[in-house]
């Protein structure tokens, strides 16, 4: 009985949080794909990551959460900030963001979204 009390107690604090969220649609497209997106081995499974590209102002939030100074990117020329794997883009002339990133489902770790 006291493992039910808990785990009611539990959910409902979980509820309370879920609701001072404030939930938003996502901008973006997603694929699942292997691990190494060019020129993935013949053996390796097509559906080991899922990889995500904010578009819009799902980017720009996470862009701007990214408490880190931004770069210029090599690939693009846009501002980039970096955190591990994970990587946001701003362009400046469009005044556009994009992110990219991509989670190992077995290991539910964060990976590179896109090659350069």
């Amino acid at each position: 009985m006291k493992n039910l009390i808990l785990l009611g107690t539990l959910l409902l604090s979980t509820l309370a949080l879920a609701d001072d969220a404030e939930w938003k649609p996502i901008e973006g497209v997603y694929a699942l794909t292997s691990a190494n997106l060019v020129d993935p081995d013949p053996n390796e499974s097509n559906d080991s990551h899922l990889r995500v590209n904010l578009v819009g102002q799902n980017a720009k939030a996470l862009y701007q959460a990214m408490q880190t100074l931004p770069v210029t990117d090599e690939c693009t020329g846009s501002l980039a900030k970096n955190i591990g794997e994970m990587q946001c883009l701003y362009y400046q002339p469009d005044n556009k963001y994009e992110c990219h990133f991509s989670i190992e489902i077995a290991t539910q770790k964060v990976k590179y979204g896109l090659p350069c």
